[in-house]
């Protein structure tokens, strides 16, 4: 199976079925039904959600159009109007939709995991329900609590793609906090690990940064060079180049420092004047959206700028352009 273009975890879809007291598709018997009169309700959200579920996975290509199943799924619950739910696996179903729909549904997700993670046995679904609770507290910008639970996803896992998509999520919270050292190590050892194209290649680019930030622009230029020459079989993904697919940094406007760098190794390798003017153009563009997206506490943002003035430099060094005659 492969990893989701936007972020990840249908890698761990199936723990919905391979787990759990009982399969998802069967009916809860009478006994059951009479302890726990909404255990009917749940197993038809189950079943609804793992369709949508699937469905999401089968359209990873094109994340927009993906995401309209994560959305049908929080009509589902809206609809369903259910309590909180007694079946852990629903749970974790429940999480991973608001989670995906990107609707700022996150804290709900976060209260349903924290329910149900007690009542997981170790296993595939209780990695998944560790990383649906990183991708929460990711979203909220607590990256503090999101490292801590890829910490958890990490300790449970033994399958190699899932673990770089954890190590991949690892390395941004703590890009995000400044660890830029350890966020290096991730990114690495994610891009080294993964089978999957699009995460390689976006660990490479996220190991780019941290090596800009750690104060080797020559070598991050160079791993950006290598991969801006990598292109995403069309076969599979909507786009060859990972940088025009929604999503996968965090937070989002990091898309706009990698795009910035992506230009100023444009720019480093032309060969034409005009090319060259593009390419330093299109990174101040790029620098300057990262500073006008960014919190103004951001730790990078200073760091931007200076950037932006550089490649403003650059460009001035450039001779004019002619003017075309009449």
């Amino acid at each position: 199976m492969r990893m989701r273009l936007a972020w990840l975890p249908l890698l761990f879809g199936g723990a919905l079925l391979a787990l759990g007291p009982a399969r998802a598709h069967a009916e809860p018997s009478i006994w059951r039904r009479a302890s726990h009169p909404q255990a009917r309700a749940e197993a038809r959200l189950l079943r609804g959600l793992e369709r949508l579920i699937d469905a999401e996975e089968q359209t990873e290509a094109d994340p927009e159009f993906s995401n309209h199943f994560a959305r049908a799924g929080v009509a589902m619950l809206d609809l369903a109007r259910l309590p909180a739910p007694e079946d852990p696996r629903l749970a974790v179903a429940m999480a991973h939709v608001l989670v995906s729909a990107r609707v700022r549904r996150g804290p709900e997700a976060e209260r349903l995991l924290e329910h149900a993670l007690p009542a997981l046995a170790e296993g595939r679904l209780l990695a998944w329900a560790w990383l649906e609770l990183a991708r929460a507290r990711t979203e909220r910008g607590a990256r503090e609590g999101a490292r801590a639970a890829f910490d958890r996803v990490l300790e449970l896992e033994i399958d190699t793609d899932r673990r770089a998509v954890a190590r991949y999520g690892r390395a941004q919270a703590e890009t995000a906090l400044g660890e830029l050292d350890r966020a290096a190590r991730d990114f690495e050892a994610a891009a080294s690990a993964t089978g999957d194209e699009l995460l390689r290649l976006r660990a490479r680019y996220g190991l780019a940064v941290t090596l800009e930030r750690r104060g080797d622009l020559p070598g991050a230029l160079a791993l950006v060079e290598q991969s801006l020459a990598a292109r995403l079989p069309l076969s599979h993904y909507a786009a060859e180049d990972p940088l025009e697919l929604p999503g996968g940094f965090d937070p989002p406007y990091e898309l706009h420092y990698v795009k910035a760098l992506a230009a100023l190794a444009r720019a480093r390798k032309a060969e034409e004047t005009p090319e060259r003017r593009t390419a330093y153009a299109a990174a101040v563009t790029e620098w300057e959206a990262y500073v006008d997206a960014a919190p103004s506490g951001a730790p990078w943002v200073g760091h931007a700028r200076s950037l932006a003035e550089r490649a403003k430099t650059e460009l001035r060094k450039l001779p004019a352009q002619k003017r075309r005659s009449r």
